[in-house]
């Protein structure tokens, strides 16, 4: 049986860390906890990943994607793959909406 895969390393990009200051401290705890999901497993039920559409991702290291993960029901984090292998770019982060027009 195969081993668990080591965590990702996350990168986070300056627009994420922005948007991430400006938030209530409990959003921001809520942010906290998605991002340890993320880091160690990015199929993390909880997380409801699904592919951002008409986007495309700045690294090519996986793919062309970008991805919307759910830190709860109003809050969303925004990510790719890259900028090196084994590592998780987080871009955005915030309320639904304004998050998900500035992937």
């Amino acid at each position: 049986m195969p081993g668990k895969a080591p965590p990702f390393q996350l990168y986070f990009e300056p627009f994420f860390l922005e948007r991430y200051a400006v938030l209530s401290l409990k959003e921001q705890k809520m942010i906290d906890k998605a991002l340890v999901y993320l880091a160690d497993n990015p199929r993390h039920p909880s997380l409801n990943i699904h592919k951002a559409k008409n986007v495309l991702a700045k690294y090519p290291v996986g793919g062309r994607e970008v991805f919307i993960a759910y830190a709860s029901q109003s809050i969303r984090i925004t990510y790719e793959y890259g900028p090196e292998p084994a590592m998780i770019a987080v871009r955005n982060c915030g309320h639904h909406d304004p998050t998900e027009r500035k992937i």
